[in-house]
């Protein structure tokens, strides 16, 4: 058997919190987790849309039946099956998402990002190959991927406050996988880390989610 492989117009969404103005001075991009959707992950941002202020939600280019062959449908960033095509797809259209979007934004003064769960590792993926400007970096119930060294982050978030939020009953932060990512994150000595913890799980917590938010 070969495998050959080919490139080929693909078109994807995202989701904007509202009409662009051109008057945004900040900009949000917002990444969910395994088997959400880009417009319901949006809604959790409702409370913190205005008029100077754009949250931007891509979406996972791969999608799935949560259950069965039917029913609700969720999205995905990535498997292990053709993980760096996919990585690469995927960087491709954050890329053009991006692009498209920053000339409508003539007033742009800062952009923030937050990664939720298997998000926050695509997160940093894709901002670790890009070279716009980050104040906020939001890490949710996620790290950084495993792949990419302290060296790296450091480099690329040295002038950004790197937020960190754990629940304290998530059954994903007891996994090795997410304890040896912790350790690189905290190995790569970001000057301004801070880490929060909330009594909850795998999810965003509303009144946490707030204070990171405007803080």
């Amino acid at each position: 058997m070969i495998s050959h492989s080919l490139s080929f117009t693909h078109r994807h969404l995202y989701y904007l919190s509202q009409p662009l103005t051109g008057k945004e001075t900040s900009l949000w991009i917002v990444f969910h987790g395994y088997g959400q959707l880009a417009n319901f992950f949006l809604r959790k941002f409702a409370h913190f849309v205005s008029e100077d202020r754009l949250i931007v939600a891509p979406e996972g280019l791969n999608r799935q039946y949560l259950n069965g062959f039917s029913g609700r449908v969720g999205a995905n960033w990535m498997t292990k099956h053709e993980r760096s095509a996919a990585i690469e797809n995927t960087n491709n259209y954050l890329n053009s998402m991006l692009s498209e979007l920053l000339p409508q934004l003539p007033h742009l003064q800062v952009v923030h990002s937050l990664g939720f769960s298997q998000g926050a590792a695509t997160m940093s993926r894709w901002l670790c190959q890009t070279e716009v400007s980050l104040d906020k970096v939001i890490f949710w119930g996620g790290t950084p991927a495993y792949d990419l060294e302290p060296g790296v982050l450091r480099k690329r978030f040295r002038n950004s406050r790197v937020l960190v939020a754990l629940g304290e009953s998530d059954p994903f932060l007891q996994t090795e996988q997410f304890q040896e990512a912790q350790a690189r994150l905290l190995e790569a000595a970001i000057p301004d880390i801070r880490t929060f913890h909330y009594p909850g799980g795998h999810e965003l917590e509303p009144a946490l989610l707030k204070q990171l938010f405007l803080m």
